[in-house]
Formats: structure tokens, C-alpha cells, sequence
């Protein structure tokens, strides 16, 4: 009896345990979807340059602002203002 009610459970969670990228999911057959336009091999392509482009774009905006807040610094250090220290001058007490 247990080894039955196992399997039933399993028959009932492995599919959903399998089906985990929502974009292959999605991107069925056509055969599945009558008139339908989504194609597997079309699902795997944008999923594949998504995996690629998410990477690179991170990587890229912290180099950009790496190099934003440096230039800043040195622009600022050359001209002899430092936006790090507040300036203590104009300070109300």
C-alpha cells in the first residue's frame, strides 16, 4: 500500500518538479497549441541569449559606475573640492 501511494505522489510532483524553466514550459509545440505560434527551439534561442546578456549587463553598469565615481573623484580632488567630506563652513550650529 505504501509503495503505491509513493508512486502515485511521485507520478503527481515529478511533473512539476521537471517542468521548473517557465520559458521552455511556455515554449511548447506548436502541435500542443492549435494556431498557436510558439515553437521550442524559438523558446530555448531566447532563453539562451537571456542567460548570456543578464551576466554581461550586470558586469557592464558596475564597470560603468566604477569608473563614473572615479572620474568624479579625480575631477573633483584636481579643482580641490572633496565631495566625501561635507564642507563644514556654511554649517549652521
Amino acid at each position: 500500500m505504501r509503495v503505491a501511494v509513493i508512486l502515485l505522489l511521485v507520478a503527481f510532483v515529478l511533473p512539476a518538479a521537471l517542468s521548473a524553466c517557465p520559458l521552455c514550459k511556455d515554449a511548447t509545440s506548436d502541435g500542443e497549441y492549435p494556431g498557436g505560434s510558439a515553437s521550442l527551439g524559438r523558446g530555448f534561442y531566447y532563453s539562451i541569449l537571456l542567460l548570456i546578456a543578464v551576466p554581461w549587463t550586470a558586469v557592464g553598469t558596475v564597470a560603468f559606475l566604477i569608473v563614473r565615481r572615479r572620474r568624479r573623484e579625480r575631477a573633483a580632488l584636481s579643482t580641490g573640492v572633496s565631495r566625501l567630506v561635507p564642507d563644514s563652513r556654511g554649517a549652521r550650529s
